[in-house]
């Protein structure tokens, strides 16, 4: 890409730059509130919904996953099926997610402390509360940066420095991300599991995500039949992305800071940032942006949003839940008369 404007005008999302998203209500109150943007784009990449600054940047954090698993994939990694599913997740940590973990290392010679991401306790609970200390391989990152590895060994690479920005991989990497997203990369931030995290537009992730789902890219293709076959890996059993994948046939991944993607295959793909980084409106708010965009079926969208929606507790009882914002449903009503009249 030459000609970035990036140089001129490379911003982050503000409240300025964006809408209201969802609603959390408590007793027929509005409680809190969610902000930020999302845009949906077709396979070409053009935007054909949109609410907020889809032009601002954000760190894309493990929506970037998905083009740092392609990468690897190039470099000779040679993972299918569960393994390359692993490569792009940002998993549970259960003893099955660990287990595939442990069969990407064997299989290139490396060890758990040969991972570079920190220690962390498991998200899945139930194995936390077995464990006495955290490890790297309960890490949600632990598959990334085992392909990461496996990478290095496939090329002959050095193994100790793997996460430097310079480092061969890292520049492939970034040559990657750029090529899916269509955007010149120009500023390095390392991300929570230490390895180099590249911003991006919101518009510009969408495209890099409907390109990987669009069926025409080879390694997308097979990246995408993957995650579809093997929904828990990606996430966990009974968890928000797994379920998203399970109950209606689209790639779904979160990144933290209130970032989520959805793919859907052979039609677009949507991006969306939640400004004050919480995680718990990207999926309804998400599922929202493509069922009016027409890209999934209303009735099955609705019936996943209401399984996946947040419940307010009073007492243990349910007295509330987080909602789509009707400023946002306005926005989005707005955003499709225009781009139809374009």
């Amino acid at each position: 890409m030459t000609g970035s404007s990036f140089d001129r005008d490379r911003h982050p999302l503000s409240v300025e730059g964006s809408v209201e998203l969802a609603v959390v209500r408590r007793s027929g109150f509005d409680e809190s509130r969610h902000i930020g943007a999302g845009v949906v784009v077709d396979l070409d990449g053009t935007p054909v919904l949109h609410a907020g600054d889809i032009d601002a940047s954000i760190y894309p954090r493990s929506t970037m996953k998905p083009f740092q698993a392609i990468a690897t994939m190039r470099l000779g990694a040679g993972f299918h099926g569960l393994e390359l599913v692993l490569s792009t997740a940002s998993h549970a940590g259960t003893p099955a997610h660990q287990q595939v973990v442990r069969t990407m290392l064997d299989r290139f010679g490396f060890a758990e402390d040969d991972l570079g991401c920190p220690t962390d306790f498991p998200f899945d609970r139930a194995t936390a509360r077995v464990m006495s200390e955290p490890r790297r391989l309960t890490m949600n990152c632990s598959g990334k940066h085992a392909a990461m590895l496996a990478a290095c060994a496939a090329q002959g690479w050095p193994t100790d420095n793997y996460l430097d920005t310079q480092h061969p991989l890292q520049v492939a990497i970034r040559a990657t991300v750029s090529e899916y997203t269509g955007e010149e990369i120009d500023t390095v931030g390392v991300d929570g599991c230490g390895a180099p995290v590249f911003p991006t537009t919101l518009r510009g992730l969408a495209r890099g995500i409907a390109r990987v789902v669009s069926g025409a890219d080879p390694d997308g293709a097979a990246l995408t039949a993957a995650i579809l076959e093997h929904a828990w890996a990606i996430d966990g059993p009974g968890r928000a992305n797994t379920r998203t994948i399970e109950r209606l046939g689209i790639v779904a991944k979160l990144g933290a800071e209130g970032v989520m993607v959805m793919g859907v295959p052979g039609r677009g793909a949507v991006a969306v940032k939640v400004l004050d980084g919480g995680g718990r409106a990207g999926s309804i708010v998400a599922l929202r942006l493509l069922t009016v965009a027409g890209m999934i079926d209303e009735e099955a969208a609705a019936a996943a949003a209401d399984e996946l929606r947040e419940r307010t507790l009073g007492g243990g009882v349910p007295v509330g839940a987080i909602e789509v914002s009707e400023q946002l449903d306005g926005a989005l009503e707005r955003s499709r008369a225009h781009h139809v009249t374009r």
